[in-house]
C-alpha cells in the first residue's frame, strides 16, 4: 500500500449499506463472506443500520466451538 505524499488527501472509504442501500462514508463491517472457490468479500452497513446486525464472529472461535469435545470420539 502506498503512503500518501505530503499535501495529498487520502480517499475516504465509500460503501453502499446492505440494509438501506444508501452510500456512506462511514461504513461498518457487518459480515464477512468466505468462499471455497475464490476470494470472499466484506459486507458493510451505514452507522445507523449497523446495530441491526449481529456482531461478526471470529473464525477461530467458530473452529474451536466446532471441534470442542470431539477429541475423545472414536473414528
Amino acid at each position: 500500500m502506498r503512503k500518501p505524499t505530503p499535501g495529498t488527501q487520502t480517499r475516504k472509504p465509500v460503501r453502499m449499506c446492505v440494509r438501506c442501500n444508501h452510500i456512506t462514508e462511514t461504513p461498518v463491517l457487518v459480515s464477512e463472506v468466505h468462499q471455497n472457490s475464490g476470494p470472499g468479500f466484506n459486507v458493510y452497513a451505514c452507522s445507523e443500520c449497523a446495530p441491526h446486525f449481529p456482531p461478526v464472529p471470529d473464525v477461530l472461535n467458530l473452529l474451536q466451538d466446532r471441534y470442542r469435545g470431539h477429541g475423545d470420539r472414536a473414528e
